[in-house]
């Protein structure tokens, strides 16, 4: 699989009239228009009758499930603006590309404030090749907790219906690695407890090149941002309202002149960057075998004293502290 500049193999004759006249001209140009994209190059397997070659198959599911997984990886290292997407096909003698089929081009919700600039750079090439081997592993093993978190978060990624709908999407993310369905292992306390010991409590949600280098860092962190994400993330799972906090009141500057970010928006960034920081802290350090099924991250969240009823006596304990005179 390599990453490359598409725009020679593609031409205007790829895309025939009657897919131009059936989608409609934004759509093709959108089509049209890719210049760089991950490529996989393959023998194309012989259709074989009665012991006698009579075709080759058009494409090879493991080939597009291949690099439907390596793009999701990539999302992980370094999500960026997208709006076509699969395209497979046969390379002619010429060098140009026979398009057989596509995925329909996306109208993306956009990425949240801080990714609108990114953009692809060598060192997350090097990291997507580097964890690629392990996250493939992971993707085709029983490590179920990983894959559900990898799917929540892909859906999220293309949800275009409304803001809503990719919010509980990216908490279903997060609560797939922290959480699970056992009374001392739900809610809100543990997950957030767990987030803070497994991520840093100090650390910023806002890694060195995630925002602009002329914004004013706001020195948020995953300790002092996940009340607000967990208060957000219940109004929508139970129906309510949010409150004017969460739509007025702002967290950061943003990239024009006197408009600033506001919590609502900033939320969607931190639940973007944990996500991706827990998956990826996941194969860097080797962790996958711990989020296999709900058993074998109950035990590892066990053996760090972060269950509920730890927790809750834990606070108890300091409450009783603080109220001594």
């Amino acid at each position: 699989v390599t990453v490359e500049d598409v725009s020679t193999l593609l031409s205007p004759d790829s895309f025939s009239e009657y897919i131009t006249e059936e989608m409609g001209r934004r759509s093709v140009q959108r089509l049209k228009g890719t210049r760089y994209a991950l490529v996989h190059r393959y023998e194309r397997a012989p259709v074989i009758v009665d012991g006698q070659k009579v075709g080759e198959f058009e494409y090879d599911n493991n080939s597009i499930q291949l690099l439907r997984n390596v793009a999701a990886c990539l999302r992980l290292v370094r999500p960026m603006r997208q709006d076509t997407g699969l395209m497979y096909g046969k390379v002619l003698p010429d060098g140009k590309f026979d398009l057989i089929g596509f995925d329909h081009p996306y109208d993306l919700l956009e990425t949240p404030q801080n990714q609108k600039h990114f953009k692809l750079r060598t060192r997350d090439a090097e990291e997507l090749k580097a964890l690629l081997p392990e996250f493939l592993r992971a993707m085709k093993g029983e490590f179920w907790k990983f894959r559900m978190s990898v799917q929540f978060h892909e859906l999220g990624h293309f949800q275009h219906l409304d803001k809503k709908a990719r919010f509980l999407l990216w908490a279903s993310a997060i609560e797939s690695l922290y959480t699970s369905h056992h009374f001392q292992h739900q809610g809100s306390l543990v997950a957030k407890e767990r987030i803070k010991w497994f991520l840093g409590e100090t650390t910023s949600i806002y890694p060195q090149g995630e925002l602009l280098n002329w914004l004013k860092d706001p020195k948020l962190t995953v300790g002092n941002i996940l009340n607000d994400l967990y208060e957000m993330r219940n109004f929508h799972a139970h129906g309510d309202r949010l409150n004017k906090h969460f739509l007025e009141d702002t967290l950061r500057d943003g990239v024009e002149s006197k408009i600033r970010v506001t919590v609502h928006e900033v939320l969607f960034e931190a639940q973007s960057f944990i996500i991706r920081s827990s998956l990826l802290k996941i194969l860097r350090d080797g962790l996958l075998d711990h989020f296999t099924s709900a058993g074998a991250s109950q035990a590892y969240f066990v053996a760090q004293h972060l269950t509920k009823s730890e927790l809750q006596a834990k606070y108890t304990k300091q409450k009783k502290q603080k109220a001594k005179p």
